[in-house]
């Protein structure tokens, strides 16, 4: 959430990229990429909804304006921590939409606030880790059968992974070129932020599941 046309710090390669190979955690996070990348490409894709293709314009459009207005009223608690609903709308247009308009929505209501009420330099690394918040759990509720709110659970374990341990750590430190240490300690606090955003999705998708349109929506 920035702005796309203010300056950002120099990009120092060395001190970003140094030793990668030697940290085992970017091994989990590969795999589970790669995970993902095999059952986004084997596993049959279900239906998640009925909708008309102008439907589903309306709906992306609306979650979209959601996740801005989710972003700007962000709670910035530093340069490096931020503290916002963003993962609970991204989750939602995912288990509504699927994983690529859910990913449209989080991402582009991403952009939008990055655009009209930015809170520094715009950073696309972060803004596609946003995205991510609505590809994940659409991928999960597409692909897999179960409990939905198992695979609640199991969308944001994977998105705290990809997005708020990897792809936005990763992100800051480009940005502030800072170590990839020094920005682990922020972990705790996003894992809280995360399992808050889960606990208000696990609640979304008990309610969606009584008042949606069953003709409309693929949600049992």
């Amino acid at each position: 959430m920035s702005n796309l046309f203010l300056a950002t710090a120099p990009f120092d390669f060395t001190k970003i990229f140094g030793n990668f190979t030697k940290r085992w955690y970017w091994y989990l996070v590969l795999f589970v990429f790669l995970a993902l990348l095999v059952v986004f490409t084997i596993i049959k894709k279900r239906k998640r909804n009925n909708l008309s293709q102008t439907q589903k314009l309306v709906y992306t459009a609306i979650l979209s304006a959601l996740c801005f207005i989710a972003n700007y009223f962000t709670i910035k608690a530093s340069d490096l921590l931020q503290i916002s609903l963003v993962a609970s709308v991204g989750f939602l247009a995912g288990y509504l939409l699927g994983s690529g308009l859910g990913f449209a929505a989080a991402f582009v209501g991403d952009l939008i606030c990055g655009i009209v009420a930015p809170f520094g330099a715009y950073n696309p690394i972060i803004g596609i880790g946003t995205g991510l918040w609505g590809f994940v759990p659409g991928l999960i509720f597409e692909r897999f059968k179960g409990n939905d709110y198992i695979k609640t659970i199991i969308s944001f374990a994977i998105c705290f992974l990809l997005n708020s341990f990897a792809i936005n750590t990763f992100g800051l430190s480009v940005m502030y070129t800072m170590t990839f240490e020094s920005l682990i300690v922020l972990l705790p606090t996003k894992l809280l932020v995360v399992a808050i955003n889960c606990a208000i999705s696990i609640g979304l998708v008990a309610l969606l599941k009584k008042v949606l349109p069953k003709t409309k929506f693929n949600l049992n």
